[in-house]
């Protein structure tokens, strides 16, 4: 039985890599692009969370058509299936790859009742991504004659069913780690360790509230953590916070907040976003006209983001930013919508 639902799953697992949309949809990157090591670690799938909260928020596409040109309109819908589709084919690539290379060992235990389950269920998701891909590309081509309300909704509970597939399958895989752990696996830990882990929460919530107090909002303290970053080292250097703590330490709670905070960005609905965008202007000493010209041309809010960042989330950050400043451009006096 298993053999047949894996022989199942490997055609599945072709389809979804191998099949492309009609319209001649082309991608960015090649698929391997979003499965380096930096992402396929990041079994929470945080990008693909983000990417089902964008599509699931209805009131967006509403506030955009409020707010946006005719063409940002239209260039954000398609860009949300676009990642919407983009997202269950890394999904199915990543259960491809934990069909082939999970074993009948799960951290040096021969668990082979085990491990015949994980391959089951990681075949039974791999075939919802696939029918799900499938759904979408129906929407999308029966998109004429459907509200766009509709085609969203139908999107987002596609997306949602898979999401929460996905999430069982993390917390029974997780559950099972800690299970051996408690079994027999001993942790070697130290009092240094703790030490360090401590001082290191510490200093990461005293930045945490020096950010709070002096700027605004989320979007405003993320970019000023990205100003602290050395681009060719990737380290972060505060000197009063170096001052205080060691540089070591300072860096590694400066990467810490950075990502925190970025997650929180990125989880703003677009009008949110867009409001922090326009709080974050307001205080720049520079003409806001000169400043969306400078973004719309520059795109430097694309080197705001923490290193390792998920490829997925960040694209959801680049459109939703992108699609931010193209709103306040339409905003400003004398501009023709």
């Amino acid at each position: 039985m298993l053999s047949v639902i894996l022989v199942v799953g490997a055609v599945l697992a072709l389809l979804a890599l191998t099949s492309r949309s009609k319209c001649g949809e082309q991608e960015p990157w090649p698929l391997d692009y979003y499965l380096r090591p930096d992402f396929t670690k990041t079994e929470s799938v945080f990008g693909f969370r983000e990417v089902c909260r964008d599509v699931s928020n209805t009131k967006s596409l509403g506030f955009v058509a409020a707010n946006a040109p005719a063409d940002i309109v239209n260039s954000y819908r398609t860009q949300q299936q676009r990642l919407a589709r983009l997202s269950l084919r890394i999904t199915s690539a990543m259960l491809v790859r934990r069909l082939a290379h999970d074993g009948d060992f799960v951290d040096g235990f021969p668990l082979s009742c085990r491990a015949s389950m994980s391959k089951l269920k990681s075949a039974f998701l791999l075939g919802i991504c696939t029918f799900g891909r499938a759904g979408l590309r129906v929407l999308q081509g029966l998109s004429v004659g459907i509200p766009q309300r509709v085609q969203i909704l139908a999107s987002a509970t596609i997306l949602a069913n898979i999401r929460d597939l996905l999430n069982d399958m993390q917390h029974h895989r997780q559950a099972t780690s800690n299970g051996l752990r408690d079994e027999g696996i001993r942790c070697k830990t130290s009092s240094s360790f703790f030490s360090d882990e401590s001082s290191q929460s510490g200093v990461k919530e005293d930045i945490l509230r020096a950010l709070g107090l002096s700027l605004p909002n989320d979007l405003s303290r993320l970019i000023f953590l990205a100003t602290l970053r050395d681009n060719n080292s990737g380290h972060y250097y505060h000197p009063e916070v170096a001052r205080r703590f060691s540089i070591e330490l300072a860096d590694r709670a400066m990467l810490a907040c950075h990502r925190l905070i970025y997650e929180r960005v990125v989880a703003l609905p677009l009008e949110d976003l867009t409001d922090q965008l326009d709080t974050y202007m307001a205080t720049v000493p520079v003409a806001k006209n000169r400043i969306l010209e400078s973004w719309t041309k520059l795109r430097a809010y694309r080197a705001t983001i923490p290193m390792n960042t998920d490829t997925l989330s960040a694209e959801v950050f680049f459109m939703k930013v992108g699609v931010a400043v193209a709103i306040l451009q339409a905003r400003l006096p004398g501009r023709v919508q």
